[in-house]
């Protein structure tokens, strides 16, 4: 990569998805410049970028934009190989995890979170989900099903644990990878919002 394209990350702190990439900069050693995104739309800045596209992150490299977190961590590896984001099990294995831990395994947490938060949520972010997702983003459901979540919230994490107790320091193995990198976002989102984290995260050492 030219020395003179810098990499721009577009993201909002809170992102658990932006969480991703930060932690790959980090792992690979890539330097890299913050351009902070409001958590809900409008965001006249970034729109006319990325032809509509309203999910976050976003990166961007010179002329290129690269939306849709997959895509920005395969450009990162083919970018920056080294250390490489396969797991010593095997590069199928890293890139499937992302079903588990972006679909049903976030969604147990998305629920567990907002659910638990209520009121707490702002009704334009409310507002903004629902036009994101087509579909009512309905807190008060989510709180009555809080219990059911944090039950599946622990058997996601119980995998986890099993998986590292078997004595190795990372899921895939001697070193951290995207495994790790997908199942820690779901922890992470856990830790950063809810105030119980530590009392839920207990019986996982």
């Amino acid at each position: 990569m030219p020395e003179h394209l810098p990499i721009i990350l577009h993201h909002f702190d809170e992102s658990p998805f932006s969480e991703k990439i930060r932690l790959i900069f980090g792992l690979k050693n890539i330097a890299w410049t913050s351009v902070r995104i409001s958590r809900i739309m409008p965001r006249p800045d970034l729109m006319p970028l990325t032809g509509g596209y309203r999910r976050t992150p976003v990166m961007q490299i010179g002329a290129d934009i690269y939306c849709d977190t997959q895509r920005i961590i395969r450009e990162l590896e083919h970018r920056f190989p080294a250390p490489t984001l396969s797991s010593d099990r095997g590069e199928g294995l890293a890139w499937a995890s992302a079903m588990w831990t972006d679909k049903s395994f976030f969604q147990n947490t998305v629920n567990l979170v907002f659910g638990s938060l209520a009121d707490k949520v702002p009704q334009s972010f409310i507002e903004d989900r629902e036009k994101l997702r087509g579909a009512k983003f309905d807190i008060a459901a989510m709180t009555a099903a809080i219990p059911q979540m944090r039950d599946q919230y622990r058997a996601h994490v119980g995998w986890i644990e099993t998986q590292l107790a078997g004595g190795h320091p990372w899921l895939g193995g001697a070193a951290a990878d995207l495994v790790d990198i997908n199942a820690y976002m779901n922890v992470w989102y856990v830790r950063s919002n809810l105030a119980v984290a530590d009392q839920l995260l207990a019986e996982f050492p």
